[in-house]
C-alpha cells in the first residue's frame, strides 16, 4: 500500500482545519488545502466540474448539508481559484 498523506487521526485533521466564508459565516473546513491540490491535478475544464469535484473531495472529510451544497460549491470554487491563481 502506498502512503497517500490522508489524516490518521482527529488531532492531524483538526490541524488542517481552515476557515472559509459560507453565506458570510467563517466556517472550518478540514482538509481544503489537500482537496483543491487533489482536484487542481485533475486538471478539469470547466468551472461546474471543478466545483463538483471539490464537493466531493471535501465531503470525504467535513459535513456537507444538501441544503446548502451550492453555497459550499461558490465559496470552495473562490478558494480554488485563489490557491490556483485563476481568475
Amino acid at each position: 500500500m502506498g502512503n497517500d498523506n490522508k489524516s490518521c487521526c482527529a488531532a492531524d485533521a483538526l490541524r488542517r482545519i481552515r476557515q472559509i466564508p459560507i453565506n458570510g459565516i467563517p466556517t472550518g473546513i478540514c482538509m481544503l488545502d489537500e482537496c483543491v491540490a487533489e482536484v487542481k491535478m485533475q486538471d478539469l475544464p470547466s468551472e461546474p466540474e471543478i466545483r463538483a469535484a471539490l464537493i466531493r473531495r471535501v465531503k470525504v472529510y467535513n459535513y456537507i448539508p444538501r441544503n446548502v451544497e451550492a453555497e459550499y460549491a461558490r465559496a470552495l470554487f473562490e478558494e480554488f481559484r485563489k490557491l490556483d491563481g485563476r481568475k
